[in-house]
């Protein structure tokens, strides 16, 4: 069975237009016990894209969050898989 967490936060671009996007993260321990992230990123209410979503290697829960957050911060901070 999946365990899921899910998270919102902001982060704010620290260049070009520097919006603050709202950023609602889920990162899921799968039966394997390998940890998967989804994310979604909005600026004022329009949806904005996911990222780019790679495999964590993180092995527990909150290494697995920061992992997938630091992951997402730095897809908005360089437009990868986000509209500005």
């Amino acid at each position: 069975m999946n365990t899921s967490h899910v998270l919102e936060f902001q982060h704010q671009r620290s260049h070009g237009l520097r919006r603050t996007y709202k950023v609602t993260l889920n990162v899921t321990r799968l039966p394997s016990g390998i940890y998967a992230y989804e994310s979604w990123v909005h600026h004022e209410g329009i949806f904005r894209g996911k990222g780019i979503v790679l495999p964590l290697v993180a092995t527990d829960l909150d290494d697995a969050v920061l992992e997938a957050r630091r992951r997402i911060e730095n897809d908005i901070e360089q437009l990868s898989g986000v509209s500005e």
